[in-house]
């Protein structure tokens, strides 16, 4: 997917989703300097209300309108809502989680080394307690078949079984390129903070799996 020109990207480590107050601060300082662009573009989701409050620069921001990333790397809202409701106790990976710094399977060989084998099982088994499945979603990784190796590896040691889904980047292609949709994306007029309340159908909480 190549990029449109005269677009600067900034990249923010995933490590900071484990720490909402840390990705609020450094999204925070990004947005910030982002002044002078004509819009502004997050490739987040609410992120379990770590964005909540954060101020758009001079010019329009745009957020796709979802929780986390999952729906985005399946394609559709709807796609992520319908194996929600047809399979619950679904985790997710896809190979840029696997290999994401301070992201689950990196995390557990930290913790084997930390606290040794045995005590990073159970701490990680108690984690995953509520869980039925590990569900890997196929993005076009340049290390697909390394990723899901690892992932269903992973699920191995935690005793669940590890199932496979086609990944759909349309929705991150309009991300990128537009058309925003209403539907699909929240605009952030300049200077005005994000709402919570905006991320939500009526009757809706913010439940997701940590983003």
């Amino acid at each position: 997917m190549g990029l449109i020109p005269d677009t600067d990207i900034e990249y923010l480590s995933m490590g900071l989703h484990l720490h909402p107050q840390k990705l609020y601060q450094e999204v925070s300082h990004a947005v910030a300097r982002s002044r002078g662009y004509s819009r502004v573009i997050l490739g987040f989701g609410l992120c379990g209300g770590a964005l909540r409050g954060i101020r758009a620069p001079g010019c329009e921001m745009i957020i796709p309108r979802v929780h986390d990333c999952i729906p985005v790397l399946l394609g559709s809202k709807t796609t992520y809502d319908t194996m929600q409701k047809n399979y619950k106790g679904t985790f997710y990976f896809s190979g840029g989680w696997v290999e994401g710094d301070h992201m689950m399977i990196p995390e557990y060989e930290r913790s084997c080394v930390q606290f040794g084998p045995k005590r990073a099982l159970k701490i990680f088994r108690m984690m995953f307690e509520n869980y039925n499945r590990l569900l890997y979603i196929h993005t076009g990784h340049p290390r697909d078949k390394a990723t899901l190796q690892k992932t269903r590896e992973f699920a191995e040691i935690l005793e669940l079984p590890c199932q496979g889904t086609e990944g759909d980047l349309n929705y991150l292609q309009q991300l990128v390129y537009g058309p925003w949709d209403d539907r699909l994306f929240v605009t952030i007029p300049p200077d005005r903070v994000i709402d919570e309340q905006e991320f939500l159908s009526p009757g809706e909480q913010v439940c997701v799996q940590g983003c």
